[in-house]
């Protein structure tokens, strides 16, 4: 393999303790490793609301989709 991308394919965070105003949302994608036939993808996210502390919990899943060139 000799490169990959990743994209965004989807994301569902929340916070876990009720209902927020939210300030921010960032979702970062890096693809960190190409072994072989492994492509090693490294994710960030964050949910932040309006209060100016990053305290409250949350949770959430995201979904990535990798293409590579295998030729």
């Amino acid at each position: 393999m000799r490169k990959a991308n990743a994209a965004l394919r989807g994301f569902d965070i929340r916070f876990n303790n009720g209902d927020h105003h939210i300030l921010r949302e960032l979702v970062d994608i890096d693809v960190e490793q190409i072994l072989n036939n492994t492509v090693r993808v490294a994710v960030d996210y964050l949910l932040r609301d309006s209060t100016g502390s990053i305290d409250d919990p949350y949770s959430g899943t995201v979904e990535v989709v990798v293409m590579a060139d295998v030729a």
